[in-house]
């Protein structure tokens, strides 16, 4: 909780500094919805794994509540699935009478058990896909793999596409992103350079003429600069090298982990997913899990890193300090018992009351934070 409303404070205090150019660069408001095909990081192309996410974070959630409810001797009124042919959602409700009345630590452990129970669903999914599933995949060729090829470009022109592998440039052999891009920067406007790529499974060799990368960065309005007069353009975009955060999130922490968590929004803003074709297959299964199809195995994996995703940000959305949020309740009653250990002969109906008001602004405060990034760009 208290993390997560830093964050949200740090990220507020940052985006009301931003220029007007970069308000407009922000996410709008459909950012913030959970719906797929509204939300332009839950694309409909990927609704079956993120309904499987969905489903099974509620699912967690609520029974969660429910068993706990129960196991403090609390009565549940009725706890149960939603049905639309299939399990779409999941309720707990306890007794509100019997809850109000319950000691401050039973009802904190109550409230606390959703979130958390998604936090251990979070770390078991994180582990089966990074350390089990992963540990299998490998780059299917060496090379620096083709994220998207500029319209009208040379690169167009030869045939590549995304998900192709280039493996030299100009007579230096390449055999990921940064010797691609060392290889880039030595060569020269007009220049006619050999290139060889696997396109297809297959190796191709061939050869063409640069065009000027100001030039061409002009005239697709991309941000310029006058150093790049006479620098060679070839109209390729290179995916990013990320294998390595796929098997382990923690490396480079906390920018692995953070990239690991911005897959979807690579997918919006770059195209580039790796556990999607064709980027998928740019790898290879090896080892004992070589023997499940590789369509299967990325179905699998697939599904596994959206209930991780679909999971932590449930967890992370409902510890946030706010009515009526899991977060809301915890802290509520954390104000409640903070009060009582420091004045212990106020009123209880005192105490409740100003617990009420420091919730309330803490609510509306975190209300606001949570906005802004989506609603500042309409400010003038």
């Amino acid at each position: 909780m208290a993390i997560m409303t830093s964050v949200l404070i740090w990220s507020a205090i940052i985006i009301s500094g931003f220029t007007p150019i970069q308000r407009q660069a922000l996410p709008g408001p459909e950012f913030a919805l959970a719906l797929p095909g509204i939300n332009p990081i839950l694309p409909l192309e990927y609704i079956g794994y993120i309904l499987i996410g969905i489903i099974i974070a509620i699912v967690v959630h609520e029974f969660s509540h429910g068993i706990l409810t129960l196991v403090s001797k609390l009565k549940v009124k009725s706890l149960g699935l939603l049905y639309l042919i299939v399990p779409i959602g999941a309720f707990c409700e306890p007794d509100e009478e019997n809850l109000t009345k319950a000691p401050i630590k039973s009802r904190m452990r109550i409230y606390s058990v959703g979130p958390a129970s998604n936090f251990a669903i979070t770390i078991l999914s994180l582990l089966i896909f990074s350390f089990l599933l992963m540990s299998a995949v490998q780059p299917a060729h060496t090379g620096a793999v083709v994220l998207q090829t500029e319209n009208d470009s040379p690169a167009q022109i030869l045939g590549l596409k995304a998900g192709n592998f280039i493996t030299s440039l100009n007579g230096s052999s390449i055999t990921n992103s940064s010797d691609f891009l060392y290889a880039v920067n030595k060569i020269k406007a007009s220049q006619k350079i050999s290139i060889s790529f696997i396109k297809d499974g297959l190796s191709h060799n061939s050869s063409i003429i640069l065009g000027d990368k100001f030039v061409e960065y002009a005239k697709r309005n991309y941000q310029n600069n006058e150093s790049f007069k006479g620098m060679g353009y070839i109209g390729i975009r290179i995916a990013p090298d990320f294998l390595k955060i796929l098997k382990n999130p923690f490396l480079e922490f906390p920018w692995g982990a953070l990239s690991f968590y911005a897959i979807p929004i690579y997918g919006y803003y770059l195209n580039y997913n790796p556990l999607i074709a064709p980027f998928s297959n740019t790898f290879t299964i090896v080892g004992p899990l070589s023997v499940i199809p590789q369509n299967i195995f990325w179905i699998l994996a697939n599904s596994l890193y959206w209930i991780f995703w679909l999971n932590l940000a449930f967890a992370l959305f409902n510890v946030l300090p706010m009515i009526p949020l899991d977060g809301g309740f915890i802290f509520i009653d954390g104000v409640r018992s903070l009060i009582q250990r420091m004045k212990q002969d106020i009123s209880e109906e005192k105490r409740d009351a100003i617990a009420k008001n420091v919730s309330l602004a803490i609510s509306l405060i975190i209300l606001f934070v949570l906005i802004i990034p989506f609603f500042i760009k309409y400010i003038p």
